[in-house]
């Protein structure tokens, strides 16, 4: 600013000096040439009657300024007062002598380019036609302004140290009075008219800055509003990877601060699914990776944010699919199982069989080997029918309705059944408790009451003992199977209700089952909205108990 004010500060004194300058001379060279002309024709016409009274008488002991000069009719100079006549050329010639005798004055000017100085002649024809004619040299109107250049030049360096010293004047106070402005509140009504408009394009501007502010603060509001309560985690970031917002979700997902300051989106996370879905996105594709975090499972999408066919950020939303991928992980370890659990029993048999068609089997062993047909036939059976069961469940597929059952009645109905297994394995059983009634499958309670037996009894030791309780505790009922067996290890108690799920792989295979009967009481006891707990410890025994939320009034 102070470079532009003292530019146009000295422009204006530099332009109106040289215009006054130029203004002054013109005039008073106009007039003081004006004036020598007319002292020049005074002192001509003075001359011409000196001459004409007394010839050349007049020029003895003459003295002038200017130069005179007498010529005769024929143009041959007579006398010059400051050159000798003798030597001077005709004169009939020149301008002034022609127009002289013609017209009884004449008058011309001459310029010498070298002294930079012009000659005024002035002739007047006398009476016996002789010409007299009187010259004055002067300066040019150049030469005077180049004998003006120095003080010109001081009066310039003048100017330019003043418009210096006014051009900071102007500035500061300039300066002062807009760093005097206060930008919120602008007083439009302001002492210097020349500013009004700036204060009011300033007040303007303030109050669409405050409407634009309160737009997107409710805007921005709506939006935390609308992604505060959302499960799925949402980042939205610029073209550079500068994350622009984040909800709750996404910070809690990545385990991320809730004050953290970060700002790329990489700091979020770095694994390979997640930079190949953004650097997708700000490609222009839409992205879907499927990250593990911790013991949770997220599927990235990851979209691109467009403005005429141009990238100008990505969005990323993260949905928790643990359940759905446990699911799945489920269900192929479920299928891998059940095709490991039906190849046993299908090899032997295919095996035995394929003796059999070869006959090299010996006629008193083929009682035997059907024996083995059959027993793991009845396995593959039982197996089919448990899975089938399950699955059922799954669906929610159960076609029997509910009906009052007395847990104590079918406890003992169970107990009847596996008493000779038992009985075998030296295993003595007990019940106890009360006659407990609820709202449930009959079939299903039954395979649950039956499950948890038959495990007490297979895994129990010679000698050992089975109770069955039925008991209440305020509108609960509960069931509780205790076993003296070999007891379950606190690692493994958390999932002995999988599917085909074995603690001692090797003694399960020894005493048979399906590795389905503790997944059945489980679902069972969900259908039931009853909770199923353990207590178990190695070598000492286990207690399952399961609780009903509600028995019905005998």
């Amino acid at each position: 600013m102070k470079r532009s004010i003292f530019k146009g500060m000295l422009l204006v004194s530099v332009l109106s000096l040289l215009a006054c300058t130029v203004l002054i001379m013109d005039v008073l060279y106009g007039y003081f040439d004006k004036r020598a002309n007319e002292e020049l024709h005074q002192q001509a016409t003075s001359i011409a009657r000196g001459v004409e009274a007394a010839g050349m008488e007049y020029f003895e002991g003459f003295q002038a300024s200017e130069r005179v000069t007498w010529i005769t009719a024929a143009g041959t100079v007579l006398y010059d007062n400051q050159a000798d006549q003798s030597r001077m050329e005709n004169h009939s010639d020149r301008e002034e002598f022609i127009k002289a005798k013609s017209d009884g004055a004449g008058e011309a000017t001459r310029y010498s380019s070298t002294l930079a100085e012009k000659t005024i002649y002035y002739a007047l024809r006398l009476e016996d036609g002789s010409v007299l004619r009187v010259s004055q040299t002067q300066y040019t109107v150049l030469t005077v302004l180049m004998g003006l250049a120095t003080p010109v030049v001081i009066v310039l360096l003048c100017v330019m140290i003043l418009s210096a010293v006014l051009s900071s004047a102007v500035v500061k106070r300039i300066v002062k009075l807009i760093n005097a402005i206060d930008p919120e509140h602008p007083d439009t009504d302001a002492d210097y008219e020349e500013i009004a408009p700036l204060l009011y394009k300033i007040h303007t501007q303030n109050q669409e800055i405050a409407r634009q502010m309160r737009t997107l603060k409710k805007q921005q509001e709506e939006f935390r509003q609308l992604t505060a309560h959302m499960r799925e985690g949402l980042l939205v970031a610029d073209s550079h990877c500068e994350v622009l917002s984040w909800n709750a979700a996404a910070l809690e997902i990545f385990g991320v601060p809730e004050s953290t300051d970060t700002r790329n989106i990489y700091e979020f996370n770095r694994s390979e699914p997640f930079r190949m879905a953004v650097e997708q996105a700000l490609a222009g594709q839409p992205a879907e990776q499927l990250l593990s975090l911790g013991q949770h499972s997220y599927r990235m999408l990851a979209s691109p944010v467009q403005e005429q066919d141009a990238v100008t950020g990505i969005m990323v939303l993260l949905l928790d699919v643990t359940e759905q991928e446990h699911r799945e992980q489920l269900r192929r370890e479920f299928t891998s199982n059940v095709s490991h659990e039906m190849k046993t029993p299908l090899t032997a048999i295919h095996a035995i069989a394929g003796m059999l068609v070869q006959d090299v089997i010996e006629p008193k062993d083929v009682k035997k080997f059907a024996g083995d047909i059959y027993r793991e036939s009845a396995r593959m059976i039982a197996l089919v029918n448990d899975t089938l069961r399950l699955s059922r469940m799954d669906e929610n597929g159960i076609a029997e309705p509910k009906e009052p059952v007395d847990l104590y009645d079918l406890a003992e109905e169970v107990i009847a059944r596996l008493r000779v297994t038992a009985e075998k394995k030296q295993v003595a059983f007990s019940l106890a408790g009360t006659h407990v009634t609820v709202n449930g499958v009959y079939s299903m309670l039954e395979e649950m009451i039956y499950n948890l037996c038959d495990n007490a009894v297979k895994y129990n030791k010679e000698q050992g003992t089975v109770t069955v309780s039925v008991l209440t505790a305020g509108k609960e009922g509960i069931l509780m199977v205790q076993d003296t067996g070999i007891g379950i290890p606190q690692e493994d108690q958390s999932r002995i209700f999988e599917r085909f799920y074995r603690v001692d792989k090797s003694h399960s295979r020894a005493i048979g089952g399906t590795g389905l009967g503790l997944s059945i009481v489980k679902h069972g006891a969900a259908y039931h909205n009853a909770q199923v707990q353990v207590s178990s410890k190695p070598g000492e025994g286990s207690t399952f108990t399961v609780i009903f939320p509600e028995t019905l009034q005998a």
